[in-house]
């Protein structure tokens, strides 16, 4: 664990403010001779046949300065499909997106399908993202997960659920390793008095997918690990829908969350962009989550959507 642990704070009132939002899909921005010689090439397809029309830059960047106006102070937590197909061209965009959007010490990201979407991925230039996964603005490679940034008395724990999936295969996995490091991360936080906060990219709970091609291999494994050593929310993307489902695990009540496509516009088959302004603090022995829900309207606008009142005690 780093030697920056925070120690346990008393408790005040004051809350931490975490923004979080999923699967911008920036535009596909160009193909190198050779790069479609593979799984490419179905991604490639859907995106100028049908996903260039859905995922909009224009909704992106709304969503982006509401996050700026609504929660300027917050950490943002970003649940990957930053790209679409995984190319050099791709990589070197995102990483000026990324540039000009926050610094790596206030965004967390993990990986999405898309981000990992084949196996030279890295070899594309994936790590040209490992700054705002690891925190360290000189990383230039991918960092070893779970990683962990903690926020006062908020421990942000991010997960890799990618891997080079089969040609018509949306799926992850995290792992045996990943999983086995993620428990005792859990259980080293929980007895350090902190409210563990979980990213990952694919649904973290075999009830939340539909679709085994997309969902993550693993996951009764990862709710086992949850289950036995406990966490209060866990944010995930991937779905492109708001949902929300809680679990009791170890210590009280899980809060899994997750949010559409960052760049959805209005009028497709999924919701229209949208983000999660929670704000977190600790009452009387208990995690309490004020959940706001903001959503892009037809008329142009983000408009808040629902507010919903969780607590780790009681569902």
């Amino acid at each position: 664990m780093p030697e920056n642990m925070p120690t346990r704070r008393k408790e005040h009132g004051l809350s931490t403010i975490i923004a979080h939002f999923t699967d911008p899909h920036l535009p596909l921005a160009g193909v190198r001779p050779g790069e479609l010689l593979s799984k490419r090439i179905l991604g490639w397809l859907s995106w100028t046949l049908r996903r260039r029309k859905a995922h909009r830059p224009e909704v992106l960047a709304a969503l982006a300065e509401d996050i700026r106006a609504q929660a300027p102070d917050a950490l943002m937590a970003l649940t990957g499909d930053v790209v679409n197909i995984s190319t050099r061209a791709e990589f070197a965009a995102a990483r000026a997106w990324l540039e000009e959007l926050a610094r790596p010490q206030a965004l967390v990201l993990v990986p999405g399908n898309h981000d990992f979407y084949v196996a030279d991925a890295r070899a594309a230039g994936l790590a040209l993202l490992a700054p705002w996964m690891s925190g360290d603005p000189a990383a230039d490679a991918l960092p070893q997960f779970p990683t962990v940034r903690y926020v006062g008395n908020i421990a942000v724990i991010g997960l890799n659920s990618t891997f080079a999936a089969p040609w018509r295969e949306a799926s992850g996995r995290l792992g045996v390793a990943q999983l086995e490091r993620l428990e005792a991360v859990l259980r080293d936080c929980a007895a350090k008095g902190l409210c563990r906060v979980v990213l990952v990219h694919h649904p973290p709970l075999p009830a939340l997918s539909d679709k085994p091609r997309k969902a993550l291999k693993d996951d009764a494994a990862l709710e086992e690990v949850l289950a036995r050593a406990g966490a209060e929310l866990v944010l995930f993307g991937h779905t492109h829908r708001w949902g929300h489902m809680a679990r009791e695990v170890s210590g009280g009540v899980m809060h899994a969350l997750s949010a559409p496509s960052a760049s959805m516009k209005p009028g497709c088959e999924r919701p229209a962009a949208g983000w999660q302004k929670i704000s977190i603090r600790r009452e009387r022995g208990t995690w309490r989550f004020d959940v706001e829900r903001r959503a892009l309207e037809a008329s142009g606008a983000m408009e808040r959507l629902e507010v919903l009142a969780l607590s780790s005690v009681d569902a």
